[in-house]
């Protein structure tokens, strides 16, 4: 299968985090900032088929896969 870099779409802003879901395999980035103790905290998770995709800190690859749906 072809490994593509992620087409990250219009992020969807809430109170603490933004979502941002890839067009090719629908999985979501997800950036939270909260505020605790005096200090800002950021951090990104990745989501796909609603279970945390844990990929030691690194963005996890692009499968593709609605792409290779279409041309199929």
């Amino acid at each position: 299968m072809t490994s593509l870099r992620h087409k990250w779409g219009d992020p969807e802003r809430l109170q603490h985090k933004t979502e941002r879901q890839c067009s090719r395999c629908e999985i979501v980035k997800v950036t939270r900032h909260e505020w605790e103790r005096g200090r800002d905290l950021y951090w990104t998770e990745f989501w796909r088929d609603l279970e945390r995709v844990d990929e030691n800190g690194e963005t996890p690859p692009c499968d593709a896969r609605l792409e290779m749906k279409g041309a199929a």
